[in-house]
């Protein structure tokens, strides 16, 4: 017996989340309901606009108010994915309790790879963890004989550290110059600099600053308006001459956040070919020891520790 393949249907996602929709409807819920949207899937922000609207449409149809800027029960609407599925949920708020309605479209039906960017995918390695705020860090390329060092930048100081996961050992400390940042919005960036990985640039709000990690010397700070980076451009050879852009797909601090893997050169609404997830908000990403590395920090959510991640690339299954 023989089975048949799932003939792809470009509408099939818009189906399935009208599907659900007509499921939420149906459960007990309340009056007025704020609509809260999570994408977890590798879906182009394109493409899961659309299905928002489809959703929002099929509610109006069934008569259920969706409000905006108001304070109401929130209906949440989650896109997950698996190897083969992509799984709708939604939560619905009732009087006394939470209902919930669930639709899965497969893959091939909607027309996506089932294994999307095989040839290339993303993994992590836990660098340090701590309970203070970090801010940035960067994972320096390995010197000649082979000595690794990790400096995390914290709201007062660089911390340079030396050795290797589970073996750092601090080596050596750098006070920031003022003025201190307010705690609660305090930001900051770590950049190598090109011409020798011993220098790093500190973009802190309205400054930048110079430290050479490799002698005792005081942190320089100038005025400066601050470009901040958007995300991190990564190549491996062994995966081609493709590059690609790191970023995060956060737009809240207090949800788990994703990393998401997508070819230079292409916008937002180009569907991922790689992605992570992350304990909690991406705080930045950074320069790795190479091309095909970036030094990620987050902050988890569950331990409310921050912790820095080598994040690699990888080619192959």
């Amino acid at each position: 017996m023989t089975t048949e393949p799932v003939a792809a249907r470009p509408d099939a996602l818009e189906e399935g989340m009208e599907r659900l929709a007509k499921k939420a409807a149906a459960l007990p819920h309340e009056r007025r309901m704020l609509l809260v949207w999570t994408n977890h899937s590798a879906l182009s922000e394109k493409r899961v606009g659309r299905l928002r609207a489809a959703f929002v449409a099929q509610m109006e149809t069934a008569q259920v108010r969706l409000v905006q800027g108001e304070t109401a029960p929130a209906l949440r609407v989650a896109i997950e994915q698996t190897p083969t599925q992509i799984v709708f949920t939604a939560a619905v708020p009732g009087e006394a309790s939470t209902s919930f309605a669930i639709e899965e479209v497969a893959r091939a039906a909607a027309g996506i790879d089932a294994s999307p960017g095989s040839s290339v995918r993303l993994e992590k390695e836990l660098l340090w963890q701590q309970e203070a705020k970090i801010l940035s860090a960067v994972l320096l390329p390995a010197s000649a004989d082979g000595r690794k060092q990790l400096v995390v930048l914290t709201e007062e100081d660089l911390l340079i550290y030396g050795g290797g996961p589970g073996n750092w050992a601090l080596e050596n400390t750098k006070l920031l110059p003022g003025p201190r940042q307010a705690q609660r919005a305090a930001r900051g960036q770590l950049i190598i600099a090109t011409e020798s990985s011993g220098r790093l640039g500190v973009l802190l709000p309205g400054r930048r600053c110079e430290a050479d990690v490799a002698d005792q010397s005081a942190v320089a700070c100038a005025n400066a308006a601050a470009e901040w980076p958007g995300g991190r451009l990564m190549a491996l050879p062994s995966c081609g001459t493709q590059t690609w852009w790191l970023k995060s797909d956060g737009v809240d601090w207090t949800e788990q956040d994703r990393l998401l893997l997508r070819s230079a050169g292409t916008g937002r609404d180009v569907a991922a070919v790689g992605e992570l997830g992350m304990a909690g908000p991406v705080i930045s990403i950074s320069a790795g020891e190479s091309a095909g590395n970036a030094t990620v920090v987050v902050r988890n959510l569950s331990s409310g520790t921050y912790e820095v991640y080598r994040v690699a690339l990888a080619c192959g299954d």
